[in-house]
C-alpha cells in the first residue's frame, strides 16, 4: 500500500471517527435536554398563590382546628405549613401533596382526613406555596424529612402516625419513611417509578432511559414492613392503576389493603359521591394500626447544635447577598 492511499484511509478513519463522536455527543446532549425538560415540566409545577387564600376555613377547615407553622430546614429554607386537629384524633398524619400548586391544591381533602379521626400536618416543598427557595428532586426528599421531624414534634404521643403521600407525594413519602419512622404509610394514585410515568406521559419519546431512578417507589416498597394502604383511581389518566396494583405486589409487609376507586381519576377522589367509603376506609385503617415508640437515632451535643446555628446563619446571610445582587 502506497504512502498515500494510507494517508487517504487514515483521513477517511478519523472524519468517520469524529462524526460519531459528534452524533454520539450530540444524541447524548439532545437526551440530557430531553430528561431536564421532562423533569422540569412534569415533577416541579409549584405556584406561589393559593387557589383562594391561606385561610384554612376556606377550604372547610375550622379555623380553630388549624394551626399555621413556619420551619427550616438544615439548609435554612423556611417551609410553610397547617397542622390540622381532629376532636377526636385517633391517629396524626403527615400529608405530602403531589407536584402542582401548593397545599391549597389538596386543603380541601383535608376535612375528609378530619372526619376520619386523622390530625394531618400539610406543608409545601420549597418553592412550593409560601415555602421559600427553589425545588429540586434531592431538596424536596430534605424538606419531607424536616416535616416528618416536625410531626414528631407537635403530635400526640399516644395515638399511631401516618405518612400519607399524594401522587408524587407518594413517591416523596416512600423516601422519607427510609429515613424516618412512621407506624402506617397511605399511597395515593402513586407511580411505581420514574421511567414508567415517563412511558405513559411520553409513549413516542424514549425519555424513560434518562429519567433516572431517583423516585423509584416500587423498590423502595419491596423492603419495607409498614402497614400500608393504597388508594387508587381505576381510571387514572396520569398514573394508570396497574400501577397501585404492582406496588401492593411488591409491597413487603404482610398488612396491606388496595383500594381502587371504580371510575375514579387521578384527582377526583374526595369529590366524589362515594368520598365517604374512602373516609371510612381510611378510618378503619387508623384503627388498626399499633403505636410504637419513635427513637431518635442521633441527638446533636450543645457544641453541634452551636455550630448548627452558626451555619445556616450563614447561609441565611449569604442568600440574602445572593438576592440582593445586581443583575
Amino acid at each position: 500500500m502506497s504512502l498515500v492511499v494510507w494517508r487517504k484511509k487514515k483521513s477517511i478513519l478519523l472524519t468517520e471517527t469524529a462524526n460519531s463522536l459528534l452524533i454520539g455527543a450530540a444524541v447524548f446532549l439532545a437526551l440530557d435536554l430531553g430528561r431536564r425538560l421532562f423533569r422540569r415540566s412534569q415533577l416541579f409545577v409549584p405556584e406561589r398563590k393559593p387557589v383562594i387564600s391561606w385561610n384554612p376555613e376556606d377550604y372547610g377547615i375550622p379555623r380553630e382546628r388549624a394551626e399555621e407553622l413556619f420551619f427550616e430546614t438544615e439548609d435554612g429554607e423556611l417551609l410553610y405549613g397547617w397542622y390540622c386537629r381532629s376532636e377526636h384524633p385517633i391517629a396524626s398524619a403527615l400529608y405530602c401533596h403531589g407536584n402542582t400548586g401548593n397545599l391549597s391544591n389538596t386543603a380541601h381533602v383535608m376535612p375528609y382526613l378530619l372526619d376520619a379521626g386523622i390530625n394531618v400536618l400539610l406543608f409545601d416543598y420549597r418553592g412550593f406555596g409560601r415555602s421559600t427557595g427553589r425545588p429540586s428532586l434531592s431538596g424536596i426528599i430534605d424538606d419531607g424529612v424536616t416535616a416528618a421531624r416536625m410531626h414528631e414534634r407537635i403530635r400526640p404521643k399516644k395515638v399511631p402516625s401516618i405518612l400519607y403521600g399524594y401522587s408524587l407525594g407518594g413517591a416523596i413519602a416512600a423516601q422519607i419513611i427510609r429515613r424516618h419512622p412512621f407506624d402506617g404509610l397511605v399511597l395515593q394514585s402513586t407511580f411505581t417509578n420514574l421511567p414508567d410515568i415517563a412511558r405513559v406521559t411520553f409513549p413516542r419519546l424514549p425519555l424513560h432511559l434518562v429519567s433516572g431512578r431517583l423516585f423509584d417507589t416500587l423498590e423502595v416498597v419491596r423492603d419495607l414492613t409498614v402497614p400500608v394502604l393504597l388508594i387508587h383511581g381505576a381510571a387514572d389518566e396520569v398514573c394508570p392503576s396497574w400501577m397501585a396494583q404492582q406496588l401492593h405486589d411488591a409491597y413487603a409487609a404482610v398488612s396491606k389493603k388496595l383500594i381502587l376507586v371504580e371510575g375514579g381519576l387521578h384527582k377526583d377522589l374526595f369529590a366524589r359521591p362515594d368520598a365517604q367509603t374512602l373516609v371510612w376506609e381510611i378510618n378503619r385503617f387508623a384503627t388498626e394500626l399499633r403505636c410504637t415508640p419513635h427513637v431518635v437515632q442521633h441527638k446533636p451535643s450543645p457544641a453541634e447544635l452551636l455550630l448548627d446555628q452558626a451555619l445556616r446563619f450563614v447561609r441565611r446571610h449569604w442568600r440574602r447577598r445572593l438576592v440582593h445582587q445586581p443583575l
